[in-house]
């Protein structure tokens, strides 16, 4: 009994580990479990790594889990029902052996079971959202966003190949970026450079990223937290890195000494009024992306809207962004705690979508990009402006989740951000 319940925990991080929670949230989630389970057990974490030690043995027993980090919305979305549906069950009979190996074998079975989308979901994610988000986010025109669905598609076939590949894996991000900015500025006669080329690798902007690690800083998680905020200023650098290479080898190829400007950032924009068609395709190409299953589209889709919407109204009405984004991550947040009263929904699936639509990575790549071109001093305090704006999503939604969960979720996990 001792030993599957041992196994059920460490399978249980497992789990998490693959799918991408928070460490704070997964600590959270271990600990309530090794409590239901009546076992002394304490845990340590790095972003890759969880320690579970297991203290009511005469010798102390340690284990580590090791797993590489990734998102998949859907494993999280499946290891959240079997536990929930095993405390169920389990309710005042903890000691089921039945039960105990029933849960075990469903989480292993989603320990060992592949990615939720392959590379037909890659392809159109990284292309979809390049498109959708050139129009939102940065007011591009329609050229711009056609050139970004076809950059992003080259961008996805790099990272197809680097998953096959891993020696190549080690450069994809800077030789990436190298041939998006090399093309974006053979074209940025007839596009905005700056728009298409950060929309163009808008799933590998380091934002979502920063996020956690401030919500894991606040959480206490310090370990964690630091490497994470470091590991995403240095990949904002590394992504910005790149941009410069690229525009720089293309000058240099056709001896281009004319500086890229953004004369034609916003000069035609789309109407946003067809924001309303796009808004689905980016949290739908974002979602596949994050390894969301199809029923979970919907739900993201609300925390997208939610999200989305009040950022582009409040911030007509409220000039500083921090207040913008602390009200609208709130508002997020309370969303994704009522889809979980409503549906047994994790928090973390509803909220993931509409907070990377918040999340400062592109504020970090541009201001990383500008500082190497040396072209503003204040450029060179970006990572103190993503530092700002991720605290400010991370205090609205510790505010949401103490005003629906004030002690908890009893018996039940809860995965959020």
């Amino acid at each position: 009994m001792d030993k599957t319940r041992k196994k059920l925990i460490t399978v249980l991080g497992q789990c998490l580990l693959q799918s991408g929670c928070p460490c704070h949230r997964a600590e959270e989630a271990l600990q309530h479990t090794a409590r239901m389970l009546a076992i002394d057990a304490s845990f340590s974490f790095l972003p890759d790594t969880a320690i579970v030690t297991f203290s009511a043995d005469p010798q102390k027993q340690s284990f580590m889990i090791k797993s590489p980090q990734s998102l998949d919305m859907g494993r999280i979305g499946r290891t959240h029902a079997i536990m929930d549906r095993y405390f169920e069950d389990a309710d005042g009979a903890p000691d089921n052996l039945a039960l105990l190996e029933q849960c075990l074998a469903a989480l292993e079975e989603v320990a060992n079971s592949g990615p939720t989308w392959g590379m037909l979901g890659t392809l159109f994610a990284f292309s979809a959202s390049s498109f959708s988000a050139s129009v939102m986010l940065f007011e591009g025109s329609w050229i711009d966003a056609s050139l970004s669905a076809g950059l992003g598609l080259v961008v996805a076939l790099m990272f197809i190949l680097a998953s096959y590949y891993p020696i190549y894996g080690r450069v994809f991000e800077i030789s990436a970026c190298v041939l998006v900015a090399a093309l974006a500025r053979a074209l940025h006669s007839y596009c905005c450079f700056t728009g298409v080329a950060v929309s163009a690798i808008l799933i590998l902007l380091p934002g979502y990223g920063m996020t956690v690690s401030v919500m894991e800083l606040s959480a206490r998680h310090v370990t964690t937290g630091s490497i994470r905020l470091v590991y995403a200023i240095f990949y904002a650098f590394l992504l910005a890195y790149g941009l410069q290479m690229g525009s720089r080898l293309y000058a240099s190829i056709v001896a281009d000494d004319s500086e890229v400007g953004d004369e034609l950032c916003g000069s035609n924009p789309v109407s946003p009024l067809y924001y309303i068609p796009m808004l689905p395709v980016l949290s739908i190409s974002i979602a596949i992306s994050y390894g969301s299953s199809v029923r979970q589209w919907a739900s993201q889709s609300g925390g997208a809207a939610i999200a989305f919407c009040l950022s582009y109204f409040l911030g007509k009405v409220v000039p500083d962004p921090p207040i913008v984004n602390s009200i609208t991550a709130f508002a997020t947040g309370l969303y994704a705690y009522c889809v979980l009263k409503l549906t047994g929904e994790p928090p973390l699936i509803s909220l993931s979508v509409g907070i990377t639509l918040l999340v400062p990575g592109s504020i970090g790549v541009k201001g990383a990009y500008s500082l190497l071109h040396q072209e503003s001093p204040s450029d060179s305090l970006f990572p103190i402006q993503m530092a700002i704006v991720a605290l400010g999503l991370a205090a609205g939604m510790f505010a949401a989740a103490m005003i629906v969960y004030p002690a908890g979720k009893g018996r039940k996990l809860l995965i959020s951000l």
